[in-house]
């Protein structure tokens, strides 16, 4: 199975680098580029192709919540995830309204990312997972 594209988007260097680090330390994944603003990053999702994006919330230029939306529009079939120092209802439904499939607070650790992700993803690929007796879905 090839493994998943992943894009990391994030204003924090240090962020970026420790996701980076992360899922390219697990076999399902491999990191194909990295934005430090939401605008950079729907040049570089056009571009690469990812199956998984992490965005912060909070970045200059354009905000994860502003790029999600661009961003589904690009690639309707990427998972989206908001990596983000803040939670609560209110991220939630700002998440949710933006089209991202998922909040992942930083405060709780980074592997939850991973997990998060392989969810997110065996989720879409069911979704295109021929059905039993060779029916499509």
């Amino acid at each position: 199975m090839p493994k998943k594209r992943v894009l990391v988007v994030d204003d924090n260097a240090l962020v970026r680098s420790m996701v980076r680090q992360l899922f390219e330390s697990n076999a399902d994944f491999e990191v194909s580029g990295e934005a430090e603003n939401g605008r950079d990053a729907i040049q570089k999702a056009e571009n690469l192709k990812p199956d998984l994006i992490i965005l912060d919330l909070a970045m200059p230029v354009m905000t994860g919540i502003e790029a999600a939306p661009l961003l589904r529009k690009v690639l309707p079939d990427a998972r989206l995830i908001l990596f983000t120092v803040s939670e609560g209802p209110e991220v939630d439904r700002l998440a949710r309204a933006a089209g991202i499939h998922a909040v992942v607070p930083k405060i709780r650790g980074a592997s939850k990312l991973i997990l998060k992700g392989q969810a997110l993803l065996r989720s879409i690929e069911q979704e295109y997972l021929p059905a039993k007796r060779g029916t499509a879905r």
